[in-house]
């Protein structure tokens, strides 16, 4: 018999299939703060020495619906892909023979990652790190993560603020995570995520595996849903 943690993992996963089968389409943008972040300009805080891009391995971990990954190839990457469930990763090995994507598919999860120790030069993390199921502990996902990462290499990534629209009337609970009761999207209700409320607190919650370069806050008001949250480069330690 299942655990209600591994039933609960199990409805996740069939919301994800659903909703991304839902919203197939034919043309696939990239995150906004990803594309800032790695293709961007000439910030005040932030300086990624982008002639590392071309050949380096990067992860994007819990990739979605896969839009960022013709961003991360044209940046000259060696792209590699996970996400949580064997569906998808059909779905998105059939999007990749379409769209000749050369990318390596594989499933896995941010307390699981299928990937040898310090594989990676970099791992990209688009608002998935944070998800924390029943019986999981934030620490187990850094760690994790810090895991695949080699040493100097850096970690890309968001965290939700507790302004985000997907946390209303949810319940802060004692690992400073919160427990999601009211989604716009009703997906994630049931789910922790870890929130930030300042750019030292995600210095503290990436200890001690990694240590941040750099820290930028998001705050859109899309016409009533606020996004908004911390996104960071930081270098394993």
């Amino acid at each position: 018999m299942e655990s209600p943690s591994q039933d609960s993992a199990k409805s996740l996963d069939l919301k994800w299939v659903q909703r991304y089968q839902e919203k197939k389409s034919t043309f696939l943008y990239p995150t906004e703060w990803v594309v800032r972040t790695l293709a961007g300009g000439n910030y005040p805080r932030l300086k990624i020495d982008k002639s590392r891009f071309c050949g380096a391995r990067i992860l994007d971990m819990g990739c979605g619906d896969g839009r960022n990954l013709s961003l991360l190839m044209n940046l000259g990457f060696k792209v590699h892909a996970c996400e949580i469930s064997e569906t998808l990763i059909d779905e998105l090995k059939q999007q990749a023979s379409q769209r000749e994507w050369e990318v390596d598919f594989r499933v896995g999860r941010n307390t699981s990652l299928p990937y040898a120790n310090g594989y990676f030069d970099f791992v990209l993390s688009c608002s998935s790190f944070y998800y924390l199921s029943e019986q999981v502990q934030f620490e187990t996902v850094i760690q994790e993560i810090g895991r695949v990462c080699a040493p100097g290499g850096l970690f890309v990534g968001n965290i939700p603020d507790p302004h985000n629209a997907v946390l209303r009337a949810g319940k802060q609970m004692p690992d400073g995570s919160v427990l999601i009761q009211d989604d716009p999207f009703s997906i994630r209700n049931g789910v922790r995520f870890m929130v930030a409320h300042d750019a030292n607190q995600v210095a503290a919650l990436l200890k001690p595996a990694f240590k941040p370069l750099a820290v930028g806050h998001q705050a859109d008001d899309f016409y009533g849903l606020n996004v908004s949250g911390y996104i960071f480069v930081a270098s394993r330690v």
